[in-house]
């Protein structure tokens, strides 16, 4: 049986324009534009074309901030067929915050899930749902989530949507 993974904090899915500066697991030197697929206040999921290797430091600069800080690549998430692989890596240093998000108070249910904010496109109504790593992976694969709306009670692609700033 796995051993449960206490979070410091929760999860967002956010996609942030990120640079990544490292060296691949062939020794060369890289620089790589991507994306987080998700973050949180000490670490994030990105998605990276070049292969790494857990435990090594990489910098990664957030284009949405300008900030920049050293991470630990902490473990290979997943391959997905589209030549990228999904990395989990942990902030080095603790007290910073490149994204320029400011993280909700952790509940109960942030141990478990990602917290998504999502919106109806035919009545804009938003509504913030956790959902599981696999259902994060298919909404940025597939622009999206279908589902009802109990605003104007029609089933559409909900799409993902930028947390309210609080």
């Amino acid at each position: 049986m796995r051993p449960e993974i206490q979070r410091r904090s929760c999860r967002l899915a956010l996609t942030i324009p990120i640079r990544v500066f490292g060296i691949d697991f062939q020794g060369k030197d890289f620089v790589e534009d991507s994306n987080t697929l998700v973050v949180n206040r000490h670490g994030a999921k990105i998605r990276l074309s070049h292969q790494l290797l857990p435990e090594q430091e990489i910098r990664l600069l957030s284009r949405a901030t300008q900030q920049e800080a050293i991470f630990r690549v902490v473990s290979k998430v997943s391959t997905i067929n589209f030549g990228y692989t999904f990395w989990g890596v942990e902030c080095l240093e603790h007290d910073r915050n490149i994204w320029g998000v400011r993280f909700p108070e952790q509940v109960s249910k942030d141990q478990a899930a990602v917290r998504v904010m999502l919106q109806c496109p035919i009545c804009f109504t938003r509504e913030l749902l956790f959902l599981d790593e696999f259902l994060v992976g298919s909404l940025q694969v597939m622009g999206g989530i279908s589902r009802g709306c109990l605003n104007c009670r029609t089933s559409a692609l909900w799409t993902h949507v930028s947390f309210p700033e609080s």
